[in-house]
């Protein structure tokens, strides 16, 4: 039987045990998803994705696993044989344990590397009958889409600025904290973009406006979010001073898939992901855990999982992403003060600095460090992960937007070139035993790379709320 349906049938989690199902009896015969990017359909929509599914009956099972191809544009993309493999139902439960659910390889190296990966490295949250597994003892949670908006609170009579609103008269002064969204954030950038109300936006009103280089230059500045909510209805939800957070609302063929990164006190809507701390003992390295969603590798990985235009909690929950004790102390002293130099750009964050024991200002913001800061954290990723030199060259190129943006500002792939360097300069040091020698001047969050103190009451004044 040949049918085309939707190909959430083999990625969705609502229909996860029909797949099964067709995995498990070898019914499947294959498989082919077609992006409708070239109108083989005129009347639908460009981004939907479709699959023609081939069935076989009892007499007639699949023994050697179903044949897969993804992000098929036309029909002659289905004759490349770099594009076409065989998945079983035994190497679908070492990608996705939890669901069984197919990933979205791209290529035949791309299911080879990532089953190597994943036959070495735990899921974040191991879910099934028998067991649970999740070392980080971290719930994967959603937003909420509570808050009321700036201007509704002016018209009540609410005055403030930036991260405080208050109220002398009304509801005996009523403290707001604000509602981040998936656009105002970036990796490493909780100040990426202010959200504003555009009137000849008529489908997506909320218009995120960019932050310049000059504000990110300003410690003092925080973006303006849209929507605020009290801060007791904030703060149950969100009793943290700061939390690692990522975007819901994405897709494989983005830039880049996972977005995410440290957000000081606040609440978050339902386009945004968190991570809530279980264990008090693992507080202190969640900026590593940060680190490690940031990485090109991660990226990589979980990109293959997402079908749709989400990063559901149940793809996060899947992630091959690296166990607590994967972390020496000398891999935490070489990640922890990149991370805090990334993440800590402005005042707000101070709560996150001390509890990486920190007690300075704020960092200068500096592309050309930054893009260092973060070479760094990728090539020393790649190694955790035990990739291969050969297949960094080949995953840097599976991020066509960033290859094509460095093109444009620096006629080369400054990014992967830049990476591979570090990976050699780690893997001499690797060999030869000698320390890896930093290519920034002065280290990663030295002092001299950080704003002037602020005297103390107006650090507070900043902080209060």
């Amino acid at each position: 039987m040949g049918i085309i349906v939707p190909s959430g049938v083999a990625t969705d989690d609502t229909t996860k045990f029909f797949f099964q199902d067709l995995m498990e009896s070898q019914s499947l015969v294959t498989l082919y998803d077609f992006e409708n990017r070239e109108r083989l359909f005129p009347a639908v929509d460009s981004r939907m994705k479709f699959s023609l599914v081939t069935l076989a009956g009892h007499d007639r099972p699949v023994t050697a696993g179903a044949e897969f191809v993804f992000f098929a544009r036309n029909l002659n993309d289905l004759t490349s044989e770099e594009h076409r493999y065989r998945l079983a139902s035994a190497d679908i439960s070492v990608v996705n344990p939890n669901t069984l659910t197919c990933p979205t390889f791209r290529t035949r190296r791309d299911a080879q590397l990532s089953l190597q990966v994943h036959r070495r490295i735990p899921v974040f949250d191991l879910q099934n009958a028998d067991v649970r597994e999740y070392p980080w003892k971290c719930e994967t949670e959603r937003g909420f889409r509570q808050g009321e908006d700036e201007e509704t609170l002016n018209r009540l009579g609410f005055t403030g600025e930036k991260l405080l609103f208050t109220s002398e008269e009304i509801e005996d002064h009523a403290e707001f904290l604000p509602v981040f969204e998936g656009k105002t954030f970036d990796i490493y950038d909780h100040r990426f973009a202010s959200i504003k109300l555009s009137a000849s936006a008529l489908y997506r009103p909320r218009q995120p406006i960019a932050t310049s280089l000059a504000q990110h230059k300003e410690p003092s500045f925080s973006v303006s979010p849209y929507f605020w909510v009290k801060r007791e209805v904030a703060r149950a939800k969100f009793p943290w001073d700061w939390l690692v957070a990522f975007k819901k609302v994405t897709s494989s063929t983005n830039e880049r898939t996972m977005v995410a990164t440290v957000l000081p006190a606040c609440a978050v809507n339902d386009t945004v992901h968190f991570f809530s701390p279980g264990d008090s003992s693992l507080v202190h390295l969640l900026p590593v855990l940060c680190a490690n969603l940031c990485s090109f590798v991660l990226d990589f990985l979980g990109r293959q999982k997402v079908g749709g235009n989400a990063y559901s909690m149940f793809i996060t929950r899947q992630l091959p992403i690296l166990p607590p004790w994967a972390y020496a102390e000398r891999y935490t002293k070489f990640i922890s003060p990149r991370v805090l130099e990334l993440i800590y750009t402005a005042w707000d964050l101070q709560p996150f600095a001390q509890d990486c024991g920190y007690h300075g200002p704020p960092f200068r913001w500096d592309e050309e460090r930054r893009f260092l800061l973060r070479c760094e954290l990728d090539a020393a990723y790649f190694h955790l992960y035990s990739i291969a030199r050969d297949d960094v060259d080949y995953i840097m190129d599976t991020f066509p937007i960033v290859k094509r943006r460095d093109e444009a500002a620096h006629d080369e792939y400054r990014t992967k070139r830049v990476i591979l360097e570090i990976y050699d300069a780690m893997q001499q040091a690797i060999e030869t035993g000698l320390p890896y020698q930093t290519l920034l001047d002065p280290p990663p969050a030295d002092p001299r790379v950080a704003h002037p103190a602020r005297n103390e009451s107006d650090v507070l004044t900043r902080m209060e709320g």
